[in-house]
């Protein structure tokens, strides 16, 4: 996977892929443990694009408090409010309605993140800066940044 978009697409399906398995489990400790696992993977994910990805985008278009990544950002305070409510309800009630917003959110975000935030860094970036920018994300991946 050389380019960001290639990158953080796959990202977005391993963490789609997990959330239908959670979605689709009946025993309620695997789907918990499946969430948890989505919870982690989407807030590592969130946290590559705010303290990696969008700081390149920012400075280079001058957008910081508007444009794309503001709103980006905004999405993501949504994410995680769903993520908490879903987390402290799960096992106790149904989850369908935060699931299903969660959703929602989702869905119109990685449309915004792979349509236009990472075809634009994949564009403008130098070669070398984005590589360097996946490379963080890896170390990070890892634990070792």
């Amino acid at each position: 996977m050389g380019t960001i978009l290639e990158f953080m697409s796959h990202d977005h399906d391993r963490l789609d892929a997990i959330f239908a398995e959670f979605c689709k489990e009946s025993d309620a400790e695997k789907a918990r443990d499946l969430f948890s696992q989505f919870d982690t993977g989407l807030r590592a994910h969130i946290a590559w694009e705010e303290e990696i990805l969008f700081p390149p985008f920012e400075d280079r278009t001058g957008m910081r408090n508007t444009g794309p990544t503001a709103v980006m950002r905004m999405e993501h305070q949504q994410i995680k409010q769903h993520l908490q409510t879903i987390l402290e309800t799960l096992g106790e009630t149904d989850p369908s309605t935060s699931v299903n917003a969660l959703v929602q959110v989702l869905t119109a975000h990685n449309l915004k993140e792979e349509n236009i935030l990472y075809p634009w860094l994949d564009r403008t970036l130098p070669e070398e800066e984005s590589l360097a920018l996946l490379d963080r994300i890896r170390r990070s991946q890892a634990g070792t940044s």
